[in-house]
């Protein structure tokens, strides 16, 4: 008896595999919506927002589609709570084209300023779509400043010590989430016949202070506010020195040279830009390997980002007699 019943039940077991023999799918089920990005900022007088659509490729690979999947018949408006701006839609050059060749879609606001301190509402409609909707506040202004005796150090690098600090300070907004600072030498090169502006970052330090290479610094990176708001960045002369080095007798050994001035940036970074560079770099972790990939997105109806920074910069105006000019 036993024995029918065994084989009553394996009967039983291998129907209900073959009635299960469905094929697995990992995916939720598809829903098409709004794909939003956009950072709105206080340094440029024109704002963009990309607006396109999700998609799910057949094969699991994201990278086998190679349509752009941008919406042009979009409508996307910006309100500061007062006034409401439409944006228009334009097309801008594809820098890489290995994937997309097509140019690049977008909406622009121009000319335009985000205002530090206000919040602003990004809407985006399209036919058969729902609504998305974001919100972004943009820091109110920092106060960038330097230490009383910086100004020596930035006028006379080879007359100070190599391991004096150049010490900057700002206080930033309570509404910054994160910040980074960097420092600049501006300058104009005579090329040819004409006079030409650059801008190179100068790092904070060597790596190793007993090997003063460039090719082995550290730059400043994006941090968490402090909970006071307020942040100090120290640079080295040493480091200061050998960016002028590098630049007036190595880039350009035999062109005419001006430095002009050492610029100091703060930007500041709301909690919406924040997060997402965070998630994008996987929280910096470079003692583990993540097999996952989070995603952040701030849109209501849809999926993406808004955001906003503040810039906001110090100057300090190089003398006219400075060691490195070569005129």
């Amino acid at each position: 008896m036993s024995k029918y019943i065994s084989l009553l039940l394996n009967i039983l077991a291998t129907l209900f595999l073959l009635s299960c023999n469905q094929p697995f799918d990992p995916r939720a089920p598809f829903q098409e919506q709004l794909v939003v990005f956009s950072v709105l900022s206080t340094d440029r007088n024109v704002q963009f927002v990309r607006v396109e659509r999700n998609y799910t490729p057949s094969d699991f690979d994201p990278l086998a589609v190679v349509v752009d999947l941008a919406i042009p018949d979009a409508q996307v408006t910006v309100t500061d709570g007062i006034t409401s701006y439409r944006l228009r839609d334009t097309t801008l050059p594809r820098l890489d084209t290995s994937r997309f060749k097509s140019p690049l879609h977008t909406f622009v606001m121009s000319p335009f300023s985000a205002q530090a301190g206000r919040t602003y509402r990004v809407t985006v409609q399209s036919p058969g779509l729902v609504s998305a909707t974001a919100t972004a506040t943009v820091p109110s202004k920092s106060f960038p400043s330097m230490g009383i005796t910086v100004s020596m150090v930035l006028d006379n690098p080879d007359g100070r010590d190599g391991n004096a600090e150049m010490l900057f300070n700002a206080v930033l907004s309570s509404s910054a989430r994160g910040y980074v600072g960097r420092l600049y030498v501006d300058y104009d090169v005579l090329i040819g016949s004409d006079w030409v502006s650059g801008r190179t970052e100068i790092p904070l330090a060597f790596v190793d202070p007993k090997v003063p290479n460039l090719k082995y610094v550290t730059y400043p990176q994006m941090a968490a506010r402090t909970s006071t708001g307020f942040i100090a960045l120290a640079f080295k002369n040493s480091v200061y020195a050998a960016t002028l080095n590098s630049i007036s007798f190595d880039r350009y050994k035999s062109n005419k040279l001006i430095f002009n001035r050492v610029v100091f940036q703060i930007l500041q970074a709301d909690k919406n830009l924040f997060n997402y560079f965070n998630v994008a770099h996987a929280y910096r972790d470079a003692q583990s390997v993540r097999l996952d990939e989070p995603m952040f997105s701030n849109v209501a109806g849809g999926a993406g980002l808004v955001g906003a920074y503040a810039l906001d910069s110090l100057v300090h105006l190089l003398p006219e007699d400075f060691a490195y000019n070569k005129k």
